[in-house]
């Protein structure tokens, strides 16, 4: 059995997916049933990672997702541009990865090793943002299905083998696709951490605004930011856990240790930036 259009739109969970007939003319948040019949859709909600999807600019795309023998799963499917033969491959997957839990960071980094292994494997592009797709349903698209069963990030590591990566790379503007989401996780936290221990008394307004005021900034030190909303959601998680799980007693035994990190965060950024995001401007994009 193959996957089919009807699972496929089961697997695809945004309810208002960013959609689009022409990348030119730019994206717009849509009804789902609108969204359907648009060229490139959403391929997961902001929150929820529920697809892996890797952009193969060659023209034996096609070739490259069922070559045999395999050095990667079968994609659940592949939607191939009928003019020069690139495509979208695409795997569902069995439970969605939460993006924006900042208390369980370890499945999105096992999800970003994956998708690194999933683009070497196919020589994919490793600078493709991971927004949107081109979507399998429509007709602009010739759009070929792989097995029905949804994968586990488990059964894909398996099946990469030596391809799947030990780790990502350290440095946060060395990653792409999901990578960046771990490394600016990542970051952010580890500032956050010491940093909360200066707004106890303040406004958790005025947190979330500084905390959104550091993301942005370390954000604009990949090679491909990521989405601006998307970095909302993942700074503000981080501040709303801080603040609720750091305690003053626990600041007190970490400060040391809490100092070194935090010092070493200053310096990347200082040496990294790009652009500076300042708390005003925070202020505006969290209303």
């Amino acid at each position: 059995m193959t996957f089919t259009p009807d699972l496929w739109d089961a697997a695809w969970l945004p309810r208002a997916p960013l959609a689009t007939d022409d990348l030119s003319l730019g994206v717009r948040r849509e009804n789902r049933p609108t969204a359907r019949t648009r060229r490139y859709v959403e391929a997961s909600p902001r929150a929820l990672l529920s697809m892996l999807v890797v952009d193969v600019d060659h023209e034996d795309a096609l070739l490259k997702s069922f070559w045999r023998p395999a050095v990667h799963p079968d994609p659940s499917w592949v939607s191939i541009n009928p003019e020069n033969g690139h495509g979208h491959v695409g795997w569902v997957l069995e439970t969605p990865v939460c993006r924006t839990d900042s208390a369980r960071i370890e499945p999105m980094k096992f999800a970003a090793r994956v998708e690194a292994g999933l683009t070497h494997a196919l020589d994919g592009d490793a600078g493709y943002a991971g927004l949107l797709t081109k979507n399998p349903l429509h007709e602009h698209w010739e759009t070929f299905w792989g097995p029905e069963t949804p994968y586990t990030l488990g059964q894909l590591a398996e099946g990469l083998g030596d391809l799947f990566p030990r780790s990502l790379p350290r440095k946060a503007a060395e990653n792409s696709g999901l990578g960046r989401n771990v490394a600016l996780f990542n970051r952010v936290r580890q500032w956050a951490y010491p940093a909360i221990s200066r707004y106890w008394t303040d406004h958790a307004t005025i947190w979330e605004e500084t905390t959104l005021a550091y993301a942005l900034n370390v954000n604009a030190e990949f090679a491909v930011p990521l989405d601006h909303n998307e970095v909302t959601h993942l700074a503000r998680s981080v501040a709303r856990w801080t603040r609720r799980n750091i305690t003053p007693e626990q600041t007190a035994r970490n400060r040391a240790s809490w100092a070194s990190i935090e010092n070493q965060t200053r310096r990347s950024a200082r040496a990294a930036q790009k652009r500076t995001f300042s708390r005003q401007q925070a202020r505006e994009i969290l209303r």
